[in-house]
């Protein structure tokens, strides 16, 4: 027999903070901190105007209310208390959220409300802008009557599925806007969140421990880490001890990676609470890897077995036991996180492969700290700032200081490129004396180590500083990849033959090095193929490329000024102008092009489209 459905009417109303992910980013816990502010605030004003909130999770929240008129008010008083903060000096973190309210028919289950009256409550949240209230029209005819508020018709609005006539409550004059009606010239902009929000129709998110929501599953090129609790159950109550809090000193430990996000421990313990499956973890909350460990003890001595699963690829990709001893607490537990660090650098995120290709005459052991002193130095080397020379010359002098016997000559390749760095940021000077040791150094390092990634160095800083020519450079680089290269070699090849104009030859490259990065940090790796791509006039398969890419937090704006340009070369003004204001929103300038387009042709048609773009 069908259980009876529970349906009523209800006011809804839905908020979300603009921008969350990129103030998580940016600074965690400050943000945490300020999200806690305003979700204080915003329960004061459901405690005023009667307004209860029926479920949690992440940067969004969904309530209930007994009429349409509490529920306006509410979120007016609600945005007019965060402009007050935002206002404020002593404020930090500055959020703004999106409010969006309806009346419709609703389902409820299990606490739960779902159905209609909740997706298009949603679906006004998306459209309102930031600061700003959205509301349906079944609510405009309640208030109207019963305020003295100020309302924007925006006319029938479709997203997704959903049709409605949506109104602005205008706090401000000017929030005034006028949009298409049923048009889906807004879909660029809220259709990746109007879409997630389908998934959690009846939730409503507001919990300051959440920092990926079920509504969207955050992109990144920096994969996100669940770490789960230790597996503590073949201890005995003494020797439990050891595993009090040490979920969160391994991520304290993963956090000195600059290549990876991990999941903050209250939304960890979150998770495992509601027992969320890996299929749940990867399709709604974005959990790219799985850490899970158990420990077993042993009089003074441990043994730790540590499984690292990929939930996209849904297999166990890392299963290893380690031996430690057991001294204090404090020294197992850090003993312990440097271990799970350990395997994810040297067998995740296959650093150590990089590490050893430059250094091989090491005598002494790879330490953990060793291995992410050099990745950093190679981030640092990566931005090709000023501020970047800067702080490689510094972490390449503490390198330096590494225990156990070395020679200038064993660090020859990072002072090779530190030099080139110099050279190109002007800190250098550019004179005949200074190329010349770096041509000597450049040819020591092959006479030292004929490697992929030594010749194709000697091709690249040769040929930038104009001591060879394309022909000459090309020599190297045949040399380098005689047999096979390797994910530095081919990158630097595919610029070579980019900047030499052979663009089939250099997205090749590029194609090369990208497929031999498991993580690539900052994009850099599906930029460079992304540009050499489009060079060779294989734009189908540059935007399957970026299908998972141009919606990432931390997408480059060289990706978002390419879009655009190619957007307005085919005509499509609309998603032109969205992907070119997102550029200018990251700080935009001709140089981004200027730096990443090889072609001169395309480079100067590129630079001037988008300058006389009017958008």
């Amino acid at each position: 027999m069908t259980a009876e459905i529970d349906r009523k009417i209800a006011v809804i109303l839905v908020a979300d903070v603009v921008g969350y992910s990129k103030h998580m980013e940016r600074d965690e816990n400050a943000t945490l901190k300020a999200y806690a502010e305003c979700e204080k605030l915003l329960k004061t004003c459901l405690k005023k105007y009667k307004g209860s909130i029926f479920n949690t999770a992440g940067d969004s929240a969904l309530a209930e209310f007994p009429s349409a008129v509490n529920a306006v008010e509410c979120g007016v008083a609600f945005q007019n208390e965060i402009k007050k903060r935002n206002e404020s000096d002593k404020t930090e973190v500055k959020l703004e959220f999106r409010i969006g309210i309806n009346m419709g028919d609703v389902v409820k289950k299990e606490g739960n409300l779902f159905g209609d009256g909740v997706n298009i409550a949603a679906r006004l949240e998306a459209l309102a802008q930031p600061n700003g209230i959205s509301i349906s029209k079944s609510v405009y005819d309640l208030v109207v009557p019963k305020t003295k508020m100020t309302f924007n018709d925006l006319g029938v609005q479709k997203v997704k599925q959903n049709e409605f006539h949506a109104f602005d409550i205008l706090l401000d004059p000017s929030q005034k806007r006028t949009l298409k009606t049923k048009s889906s010239s807004m879909l660029p902009i809220i259709g990746a969140v109007a879409a997630a929000l389908v998934l959690v129709v009846g939730v409503f998110y507001f919990n300051k421990t959440e920092e990926l929501t079920a509504k969207k599953r955050v992109i990144s090129s920096k994969p996100l880490v669940f770490v789960t609790s230790i597996d503590s159950s073949r201890l005995s109550d003494d020797d439990k001890k050891y595993v009090e809090g040490i979920t969160g000193n391994v991520i304290s430990s993963l956090s000195k990676s600059k290549s990876i996000r991990l999941v903050p421990t209250k939304t960890a313990k979150n998770f495992e609470e509601k027992k969320v499956s890996s299929d749940e973890l990867f399709e709604r909350h974005g959990v790219k890897f799985l850490v899970s460990s158990s420990l077993q003890i042993v009089d003074s001595d441990a043994r730790i077995n540590i499984e690292i699963s990929d939930l996209e690829k849904k297999q166990i990709i890392i299963s290893s036991i380690k031996e430690l001893k057991l001294k204090s607490i404090f020294s197992f537990q850090d003993q312990f996180g440097e271990s799970i660090l350990s395997e994810f650098l040297v067998n995740v995120l296959n650093q150590k492969g990089l590490y050893e290709s430059y250094f091989s005459w090491r005598e002494m052991p790879i330490s953990t700290q060793q291995l992410i002193q050099y990745v950093n130095f190679r981030s640092e080397m990566g931005k090709f700032t000023e501020q970047g020379f800067v702080n490689a010359s510094t972490i390449l002098s503490e390198m330096k200081k590494w225990p156990g016997p070395s020679t200038p000559e064993d660090w020859l390749v990072q002072d090779t490129w530190l030099n080139f760095y110099g050279m190109m940021k002007k800190k250098i000077p550019i004179n005949q004396d200074n190329l010349t040791k770096l041509k000597r150094e450049l040819d020591k390092t092959i006479e030292i180590k004929p490697s992929p990634e030594n010749y194709a160095s000697r091709a690249l800083l040769s040929f930038y500083t104009q001591m060879i020519n394309c022909e000459e450079a090309f020599e190297d680089l045949n040399l380098a990849h005689k047999k096979a290269g390797n994910a530095d070699s081919y990158g630097y090849a595919s610029i070579v033959y980019g900047r030499c104009g052979n663009s089939k030859k250099a997205a090749e490259n590029a194609r090369n090095a990208f497929d031999l990065l498991p993580v690539d940090t900052n994009w850099r790796a599906t930029t460079r193929l992304a540009f050499r791509l489009y060079e060779d006039n294989q734009i189908e398969e540059m935007y399957s490329l970026l299908e998972g890419v141009v919606d990432a937090i931390d997408i480059p704006v060289s990706i978002q000024a390419l879009l655009a340009y190619d957007k307005l070369k085919n005509g499509d003004e609309q998603a032109a102008k969205y992907y070119f204001s997102k550029a200018k929103a990251n700080r935009y300038s001709k140089n981004v092009l200027a730096q990443a387009i090889y072609s001169k042709d395309i480079r100067k048609d590129a630079i001037a489209t988008l300058e006389s773009f009017k958008y």
